[in-house]
């Protein structure tokens, strides 16, 4: 992965700077062993709340924003539009989404 990274090596990495993409609904633990996560910086430097906002209009960089497969879909279709690095990166997400939908409903995504 290029823009993401598990759960072994965000916390090989020493720092909590991430979003985290959490299987189903959030549970009230962080950084659980099948998430995935990105680092703030890349999320910021990359406008990813413009995207997210768009589909997921309570969307919350600072808490807790369940997103469902309707939602997904739109971020996916709304990614490929004018920003290359955003169809890159949701596509990296995407391989992840897909496994978790298929045993969830949602998931959740934790914010700074």
């Amino acid at each position: 992965m290029i823009f993401f990274v598990n759960e072994a090596q965000r916390k090989s990495s020493g720092s909590t700077c991430y979003l985290e993409f959490q299987k189903g609904n959030h549970n009230d633990k962080c950084w659980l062993p099948g998430s995935i996560s990105i680092y703030c910086e890349l999320w910021d430097e990359h406008h990813l709340s413009d995207l997210f906002t768009h589909a997921v209009k309570d969307f919350d960089y600072f808490g807790m924003t369940e997103i469902s497969r309707n939602q997904w879909e739109e971020i996916v279709k709304l990614s490929k539009e004018p920003n290359q690095i955003w169809k890159e990166i949701i596509a990296e997400a995407d391989l992840w989404v897909k496994e978790c939908f298929k045993n969830y409903d949602v998931f959740t995504i934790i914010g700074m």
